[in-house]
């Protein structure tokens, strides 16, 4: 009788997002999500003989880092992924913007010093409005540790499918829910939005947009 040695890789990933406003009188915006990433290595399969007193190793596939992406290509689908969104609600399109960009970036800085990402707002009243995502890093059942292949067009759709738990009519969020990543991508008074990225040391990572003018007054519907 064959003797089947199956070897998988294991690995997990955790996904958290969140996002606020910058105005004093805003919703409470801060949602947490774990996702698991089920990809993984290719399954190996070994055959042994019914004479063979021993089972040969099977080979584990070279674990080969993915190649770092530009900065052009990771925020290339920004707009899209807002956009299309907003264009349900006949809101108008937004434009990047290279300065919320930058302010973005000073803040997924901040949040990475250290070994490992964190994630948390401004203090005070931050003059735009802001979404927040975090990734931990694939850990595979060898130790080794990769940055998970989150894309911006992913980060927002997260922040956008809690378009499921808003009642525009009442303007209310699904009580146990959160909806103020909806609510500031489709505000309509913003017009513009900048994103960024920081990948720390432990490959985990945070995403930070910025909205201009940002969103998410008391008591006003996004549209």
């Amino acid at each position: 009788m064959k003797k089947i040695i199956h070897l998988t890789a294991l690995f997990l990933s955790v996904n958290f997002l969140v996002a606020c406003s910058s105005v004093t009188n805003k919703d409470s915006a801060e949602n947490i999500s774990d996702e698991l990433d089920k990809d993984s290595p290719p399954l190996v399969v070994v055959d042994v003989l019914p004479s063979t007193r021993f089972v040969a190793k099977p080979k584990i596939p070279k674990w080969t880092p993915r190649p770092a992406l530009s900065y052009k290509r990771r925020f290339s689908g920004a707009l899209e992924a807002h956009n299309k969104v907003r264009a349900k609600h006949k809101v108008p399109p937004l434009k990047w913007s290279d300065k919320l960009a930058k302010y973005s970036q000073q803040w997924a800085n901040q949040m990475g010093t250290g070994n490992s990402c964190k994630m948390y707002h401004r203090s005070g009243t931050p003059p735009y409005g802001e979404n927040l995502y975090r990734s931990t890093a694939i850990v595979w059942s060898d130790g080794r540790r990769e940055i998970s292949p989150v894309t911006i067009k992913e980060v927002v759709k997260a922040w956008t499918n809690e378009e499921r738990w808003y009642n525009y009519r009442n303007n209310s969020c699904q009580p146990g829910r959160q909806c103020g990543h909806y609510t500031q991508a489709v505000w309509k008074e913003t017009t513009e939005v900048g994103c960024a990225i920081k990948v720390c040391n432990d490959k985990s990572q945070t995403w930070v947009c910025s909205y201009n003018p940002a969103g998410n007054y008391t008591g006003i519907k996004p549209y």
